[in-house]
């Protein structure tokens, strides 16, 4: 199958990207030691909004999960580290479709807090057959995306390292029916269903 990418115009693009970065959250999170194994971590968005706080170790595995039930604009709790072996460590909050990220190293002398990390989850809106993306690849990864229908594959597209990515894909060959588009690097995966 044949598709077309549509090369959108530089200006649609700056608008999209402003828009798209002015209705973004903006979370806060401190992570502050208290002690060699305690520290407070202390969460603060503009609008009250659920949340979700997750800590990895370095192998993936995760060590600590943390949903909010109901909206809120601020957060304030001392996390126990004594039982977490010495190593590094991610924290992870997700406001919505975005993400701050800290590096923490526990060790026996105490709790090391690296700087915050901003991710962006992808912008993705499918309308009159045209499949729009864009999506800020903080790390430089690696991008692919590939269309799935029902029965598998059938359209994929290598991205590059780019920091900004803006594409519009024409679906206009495709038959009527269900796909799943999937944005990946090595270390995410975004997922966007449309509808023809």
């Amino acid at each position: 199958m044949v598709m077309k990418t549509i090369k959108l115009l530089s200006t649609v693009l700056a608008v999209a990207i402003v828009a798209v970065a002015t209705a973004v959250e903006k979370p806060k999170m401190n992570v502050t030691p208290l002690s060699a194994d305690r520290a407070v971590v202390t969460i603060m968005n503009e609008n009250a909004s659920l949340f979700e706080l997750s800590i990895h170790a370095e192998n993936g595995e995760l060590v600590y999960y943390k949903q909010t039930t109901k909206p809120l604009s601020s957060y304030q709790k001392i996390y126990d580290f004594k039982n977490l072996e010495n190593g590094n460590y991610t924290m992870d909050l997700r406001v919505n479709d975005t993400r701050l990220i800290k590096d923490i190293e526990v060790a026996s002398t105490g709790i090391y807090v690296g700087e915050s990390k901003l991710r962006i989850d992808p912008y993705f809106a499918f309308a009159d057959d045209v499949l729009k993306l864009s999506y800020l690849n903080f790390d430089e990864e690696k991008l692919s995306l590939n269309i799935y229908d029902e029965k598998g594959l059938v359209y994929k597209s290598d991205l590059g390292k780019d920091f900004n990515v803006a594409s519009g894909y024409d679906l206009s060959a495709l038959k009527g029916g269900k796909y799943e588009v999937i944005l990946s690097s090595l270390n995410n995966e975004f997922t966007f269903s449309l509808e023809k």
